[in-house]
């Protein structure tokens, strides 16, 4: 009888699941899976004229000197906003915890961006800080400092499309972050008052400990979005000044829609699906090891 009404309640759990498990399989495993195949494969963008050309497809994409550039700013603009936007959303959440009036009208604010378009927010960026009739130029050519056109320069393009990435997002591991630090058990608070600990104490010591998986979790979540930045490069830079800003998506966009490329952009996708899927498996590992350490 037992054995009957749990078979019973996992049946019905499973018929729960089973619209989103069909929305997976149509619109995520099904064309992962043909991807992975069709990068064997030349075509147009309409998706004919198919024959089968082996590895040339991926041979082209390793051997053309812009997918390499590309995955180096990629993994340059990943390894700098994964920390940054991790560490200020864990020093915004640590001083807006506390429940109060200020605070909450705090994270409105701060969780506002997230909610908009990165589109939108990155526009709106770009032409405050445009060289020409931007509003931040004007007021710095108006007290007498130095104008940067920071969009059209090597040397700054990629560094303000990762502060536009970081404004926009990291808003929601805030959020992530103060649920995890409400559900720290305030006793263990407590008993660090009582031994004389200090703040700078009983944050290393208990604080950190205690969201160390939720560290991690924003670590994985962020360096997978980080990897597929797009929408902030494309309606800023469209990948210059000289290629210094284009990303590998932005790179895959280019190839596939601009120059009908599809299988070498095809290929390329595949590619890079590969990277985050290792980059995803490294941050599991840590989390794991985390999770067992505390």
């Amino acid at each position: 009888m037992r054995s009957s009404l749990i078979y019973d309640k996992n049946r019905v759990g499973y018929i729960f699941i089973l619209p989103s498990l069909c929305i997976l399989v149509i619109f995520v495993i099904f064309p992962l899976i043909a991807a992975f195949f069709s990068g064997f494969f030349d075509f147009t963008i309409m998706l004919d004229k198919f024959s089968f050309v082996g590895l040339r497809n991926f041979n082209a994409v390793l051997t053309d000197w812009r997918f390499w550039n590309s995955m180096k700013n990629t993994l340059y603009f990943t390894a700098v906003v994964v920390p940054l936007q991790t560490a200020f959303s864990l020093f915004i959440a640590t001083t807006i915890s506390k429940v109060n009036r200020v605070n909450v009208f705090f994270r409105t604010i701060f969780f506002l961006p997230v909610v908009c378009s990165m589109t939108i927010i990155a526009m709106s960026i770009a032409m405050m800080f445009n060289f020409n009739f931007g509003i931040i130029p004007a007021v710095m050519r108006d007290l007498g400092l130095p104008v940067v056109d920071l969009l059209n320069d090597v040397r700054w393009a990629m560094p303000t499309i990762m502060l536009i990435s970081v404004y926009k997002n990291f808003g929601f591991n805030m959020v992530i972050f103060i649920a995890a630090l409400h559900n720290v058990p305030k006793s263990l608070y407590e008993a660090a008052d009582i031994d004389g600990a200090n703040a700078s104490g009983k944050f290393f010591n208990i604080t950190l400990p205690s969201i160390a998986p939720t560290i991690t979790f924003t670590l994985m979540t962020s360096t997978i979005s980080s990897f597929q930045v797009f929408d902030q490069v494309f309606v800023t830079t469209r990948g210059g000044p000289l290629y210094s800003t284009e990303t590998a998506v932005q790179f895959i966009y280019e190839r596939a829609f601009r120059t009908n490329e599809m299988s070498f952009a095809n290929a390329n996708a595949v590619l890079l699906f590969i990277v985050i899927f290792t980059a995803t498996l490294i941050v599991q590992r840590i989390r794991r090891n985390t999770e067992v350490q505390f």
